[in-house]
């Protein structure tokens, strides 16, 4: 009787050594699926120049300042661009307030 259960104990030990593996794997495809999930989601909604050609698209999910009614937007924007036409695409996208082209110092004359 004794020999039985130390059989069986080896038995169910083994079997969750088993799912530990199998779990461990598991988690890894699923994190990959999830990451691949987030990317389609995340370019199904995106906003942007619809008349970029795909090649050219990168994908940002933006996130707007604490004021706006959004915490944050999907867009993408074109890989060749500059920084500043960037920011003044996601805001203009954003209907956000966008001064960053004024000069606000007085400057004196001399």
């Amino acid at each position: 009787m004794a020999a039985t259960q130390q059989l069986v104990q080896q038995i169910i030990d083994s079997k969750k050594s088993d799912e530990v593996k199998s779990k461990k794997r598991k988690g890894a495809k699923n994190s990959e699926t999830a990451a691949k999930v987030a990317l389609m989601k995340l370019k199904m909604h995106a906003c942007g120049d619809k008349s970029l050609p795909q090649t050219e698209r990168i994908y940002f999910q933006v996130f707007l300042p604490k004021g706006n009614k959004e915490k944050s937007k999907p867009m993408f924007f074109c890989s060749k661009w500059s920084i500043g036409k960037v920011v003044d695409f996601a805001a203009s996208l954003a209907s956000l307030k966008n001064d960053n082209n004024k000069s606000t110092s007085q400057v004196s004359q001399q």
